[in-house]
């Protein structure tokens, strides 16, 4: 039976290398910073530059080990130097976070071309390819986890916002292969759908759209980030030993509220 530093250890990332995309703000950010405080040697990703260097010296702040590697994850040759970059500074890759995401919105009637493009660049393609690019690094971890970021928008109908939720869907489906495919060779693969949180990404749809984000949940609130640490942590360290191919849903009740 485990005993409490039994239990502790379980969720400890002492040593192990890990790569969170979209890191530098909201949910990124909040795993990016628990993740240091287990332990972990963390790469902090997202396009700007200058918000990856704020969130790496907050980290380092609060006595944690962090590298800024800033990186779109619609091009695949940023994904390349974002493992190169890894790889360099620590030697390895234990644990991948794929959060970055495009929230590009437009009813089905309207979508163009380059709309859908943008959106599953980020959405499905960035994260599919990265995984590939840390491929050969994960199998090479005895604690190989990686943690696809969708949403709870994958499992509902969204009006006027179809390219995401769509986006989301298609990246549970290629977590649930990911980890079919990998399983026997030690990595893990697993989902978090988050519900409405209090990010920048919620914020931008305006005081009225928020609102009625934390509306829809049984809960009648936003998240807050950190509310989404646990499960991360939980699917990135060994205390998931035993799972794979599965998705957490914490969306304060929105999808059995739908």
């Amino acid at each position: 039976m485990l005993d409490r530093d039994g239990v502790a250890a379980l969720h400890d990332l002492t040593g192990r290398v890990a790569v969170v995309t979209g890191g530098s703000r909201g949910i990124g950010l909040a795993v990016a910073h628990a993740f240091a405080a287990q332990g972990a040697r963390v790469v902090v990703s997202s396009r700007k530059a200058e918000a990856c260097g704020e969130a790496v010296a907050s980290i380092r702040a609060a006595g944690g080990e962090a590298i800024a590697v800033p990186a779109h994850v619609g091009d695949l040759h940023d994904l390349e130097r974002l493992v190169a970059s890894t790889v360099d500074a620590f030697g390895g890759i234990d644990v991948l976070v794929n959060n970055a995401a495009n929230p590009l919105a437009q009813p089905i009637g309207s979508i163009t071309a380059d709309a859908y493009a943008k959106s599953f660049d980020v959405n499905v393609r960035g994260p599919l390819f990265l995984f590939q690019a840390c491929l050969p690094h994960l199998l090479e971890s005895d604690h190989a986890a990686v943690v696809n970021v969708i949403s709870a928008a994958a499992f509902l109908h969204t009006p006027g916002g179809s390219l995401y939720g769509a986006a989301k869907a298609a990246l549970l489906h290629f977590t649930r292969s990911m980890a079919a495919e990998y399983a026997l060779s030690g990595i893990r693969v697993n989902a978090l759908a988050p519900g409405p949180t209090d990010t920048t990404m919620v914020r931008n749809t305006g005081e009225a759209g928020a609102a009625s984000m934390a509306r829809s949940t049984r809960l009648g609130r936003l998240a807050d980030a950190d509310e989404m640490v646990g499960a991360v942590l939980y699917m990135a360290s060994d205390a998931s030993s035993f799972m794979t191919g599965q998705c957490m849903t914490v969306d304060g009740g929105l999808v059995p509220a739908r």
